[in-house]
């Protein structure tokens, strides 16, 4: 029966057409794959994984604005469309010069790179596809400011022509406030930056002077939508090379990478007197730990695995104090720049509300996809996760000034962050940036004198008085014992 069933089947299908179909979606794989060829150089833009997605579906998807080709055309966010053409009438009257049609014609020659950028076949047709790129150009370039350098230097018509993204918004601190501005900041809402530059020199005519003064001047709205975080990128030197907005972010946030000297130094430096009081404990009490400091030292190079960082609170019990490191306009420090020296732990001032897990999650995001894009991020968000656990830390670390939050509670905070780690790989032992502050801690944690000293000091001295009262008796102890000595020295 299931012969004759297949048989019948086979007879109704018609194989040529099936043929032809079949080498038409192979031809269009290999053209995929040959636009992906040079993706590396621009960034791969991605699509959230569905079971990614889950976790938090608002933190991916835009809300009023669609750039790309991800979320083109969907219903809810064509109200900003008109918003872009307005952008567009702006350019071409701006300069007249230059033609629609000389634009549309440099995007068709750049269509099948911009397309390569995009990890997922676009089904939209080469009409379609050059109206979205041009007009989602035109729009970044206008809405954040990448026009006013030029105008600027060639004082040209902007005083009669307007520009759209003051006239049609007043105030351009509303555009900064609004939802739209973190819709540029999803990955699956780009659009490779290299095709606004294109479009930015055609215009300027000039494919060297004004691009200095277009990477600048998007850097420093970029820094307006991050001006509560720390950041070591000043004006003097701004990017100049990134694959998209959500690239140029991430840049921002990046450490120094100074924090392995800074570690080496500290450790090497350890003239703090509780540092002496342990080594001195080790040796009297024989806690059978034959090492010394510059043994501990070399444990911190050792093929250890990481197994898990500790909770804040946890660490504070072993005598390690945070301490919210201050920023210096002469040393400056980006938000991931974590230090520990002489048994403090620094940690960069965290401020957090509503839209941290929107950016957090699209940056880590970023880094699952993009490896040459490291995983800095994923590893400070992974060391957050930990150390803020429970409520209990997240009071902890604000009462530091390190986390300040505008959340209804601790506990949301540290859900927050412990939901951002879930489904993510993270390889802990791998040429992470923290991987020596991790070694640094965990040493001064695994030593029991640390442990010992800091509970002495949490319960007898931190209040003064009972510091008073425990010295006094530490005090009258001795006097005693000095007496008896004295007292059987003189009978003997």
């Amino acid at each position: 029966m299931f012969t004759e069933q297949y048989d019948s089947t086979h007879d109704d299908v018609d194989i040529d057409e099936l043929v032809d179909s079949m080498m038409a979606d192979l031809k269009r794989r290999a053209t995929l794959d040959d636009c992906h060829k040079n993706r590396n150089n621009y960034g791969l833009i991605c699509k959230i994984i569905y079971r990614i997605r889950l976790t938090d579906r608002n933190a991916y998807e835009p809300s009023v604005l669609s750039i790309g080709p991800y979320h083109h055309s969907e219903p809810l966010l064509l109200a900003m469309e008109m918003e872009k053409w307005i952008c567009l009438d702006y350019i071409l009257k701006l300069n007249r010069d230059v033609s629609l049609h000389e634009y549309l014609s440099l995007i068709s020659g750049q269509e099948k790179q911009v397309r390569g950028c995009y990890n997922e076949d676009i089904d939209m047709d080469s009409k379609e596809f050059m109206r979205m790129v041009l007009l989602d150009s035109c729009f970044i370039l206008v809405y954040l400011g990448g026009m006013h350098g030029l105008c600027r230097e060639e004082n040209t018509q902007e005083a009669s022509v307007g520009d759209p993204a003051t006239q049609e918004n007043g105030d351009p601190m509303e555009w900064y406030n609004s939802s739209a501005i973190y819709d540029l900041l999803l990955l699956e809402n780009q659009i490779p930056f290299f095709i606004i530059r294109t479009i930015y020199q055609l215009f300027s005519r000039d494919t060297v002077a004004t691009t200095a003064l277009l990477t600048s001047d998007i850097s420093e709205f970029m820094e307006g939508i991050l001006y509560h975080f720390p950041k070591v990128i000043t004006e003097a030197n701004r990017p100049r090379d990134f694959s998209h907005l959500l690239h140029l972010c991430h840049m921002y946030l990046k450490p120094s990478h100074k924090l392995e000297d800074e570690q080496h130094r500290g450790q090497s430096g350890k003239s703090h007197y509780l540092e002496y009081i342990s080594d001195f404990c080790r040796k009297v009490f024989c806690l059978g730990q034959e090492q010394n400091m510059f043994h501990e030292l070399n444990e911190l190079k050792s093929p250890i695995n990481i197994n898990r960082w500790r909770r804040a609170v946890d660490y504070h019990e072993a005598g390690i104090e945070f301490k919210k490191r201050e920023f210096d306009e002469d040393d400056p420090h980006s938000l991931l720049d974590i230090r520990f020296r002489k048994g403090v732990t620094e940690i960069p001032c965290l401020p957090i509300d509503d839209k941290s897990s929107l950016l957090f999650r699209n940056l880590v995001s970023l880094e699952q996809t993009c490896p040459q894009f490291g995983d800095d991020i994923t590893a400070y968000i992974g060391f957050m996760s930990a150390i803020i656990s429970t409520a209990s830390d997240v009071a902890f670390l604000a009462q530091k000034g390190i986390i300040v939050h505008q959340m209804e509670s601790d506990e949301e905070v540290s859900t927050l962050f412990t939901k951002l780690f879930e489904h993510v790989s993270f390889d802990f032992n791998g040429e992470q940036y923290l991987r020596s502050l991790f070694y640094a801690m965990d040493a001064h944690y695994q030593r029991r004198v640390n442990r010992w000293m800091a509970w002495l000091w949490h319960k007898h001295f931190s209040n003064p008085w009972l510091g008073f009262a425990a010295i006094t008796s530490v005090f009258i102890v001795l006097c005693s014992i000095m007496q008896t000595v004295l007292a059987f020295l003189s009978y003997t």
